[in-house]
C-alpha cells in the first residue's frame, strides 16, 4: 500500500468505484473532466452571444485552452504514455487548474459589477461555479495522474512494428522496472 494520504485516498476510489484499477479511475476521471468541458464550451457559446467584449473573450480563451487539453490530453494517454509526454500533460493540467481557479475569482467580480449596475447575475454564478469545479477536477486529476504515473508507465511497449517473443526469434517487448523503492 503507498505511504502517502493522497495514494491511500486514490487506490481506495480505484478498489470501490474501479475493481482495484487506478488506470480505470484515471481514465473515468478524464471522462469526466472531457464532459465538464462540453458544459463549459456551451457556456462559452453563450456568453458570447450575450455579454460584453471582456467576458465574451474571456470565455472564449478558456474554451480554447480547454479544447486543447482535452484533445492533446486524450492524445497522450491512449498514445503517447512516455514519460514526458505524461509530465507534460500534468503540467498542462496544474496549469489549466489554475487558470480556472483565477476565472473563478474574475467572474466573482463580475458579479459584483453586474450587481452594483442592477443586472441579473444568474449566468455569472453559474459560469463561476462551473470554474471552480474545473478547477478542482483539474487538479485532483493531475494529483492523482502524478501519484499513479508509474502504472501509466508501467506498461509493455512493443520494439520494432510488431511484438514478436523470443521463442520466435524476435527481440520481444521492453517492459519498464517495476519500482522498488528507494536504492540505500
Amino acid at each position: 500500500m503507498p505511504a502517502n494520504p493522497l495514494a491511500n485516498a486514490t487506490s481506495y476510489l480505484s478498489v470501490v468505484l474501479c475493481d482495484g484499477s487506478s488506470r480505470k479511475l484515471i481514465a473515468g476521471w478524464w471522462y469526466f473532466i472531457l464532459g465538464i468541458s462540453i458544459l463549459q464550451l456551451l457556456i462559452s457559446i453563450f456568453a458570447m452571444s450575450s455579454r460584453g467584449g471582456t467576458e465574451a473573450f474571456i470565455s472564449l480563451w478558456s474554451s480554447l485552452v480547454l479544447l486543447s487539453l482535452c484533445i492533446g490530453g486524450t492524445i497522450i494517454m491512449r498514445k503517447f504514455q512516455t514519460s514526458v509526454a505524461v509530465g507534460f500533460f500534468m503540467g498542462a493540467v496544474v496549469a489549466a487548474s489554475q487558470m480556472f481557479f483565477l476565472l473563478f475569482f474574475i467572474m466573482l467580480g463580475y458579479i459584483d459589477d453586474r450587481l452594483a449596475e442592477g443586472e441579473s447575475v444568474h449566468g455569472e454564478r453559474f459560469t463561476s461555479f462551473v470554474c471552480l469545479v474545473q478547477a478542482l477536477l483539474l487538479g485532483a486529476f493531475a494529483a492523482t495522474l502524478a501519484s499513479h504515473r508509474s502504472e501509466i508507465l508501467d506498461q509493455k511497449v512493443p520494439i520494432g512494428d510488431y511484438e514478436t517473443t523470443e521463442e520466435e526469434g524476435g527481440v520481444g517487448s521492453y517492459e519498464a522496472p517495476k519500482n522498488r523503492g528507494p536504492v540505500v
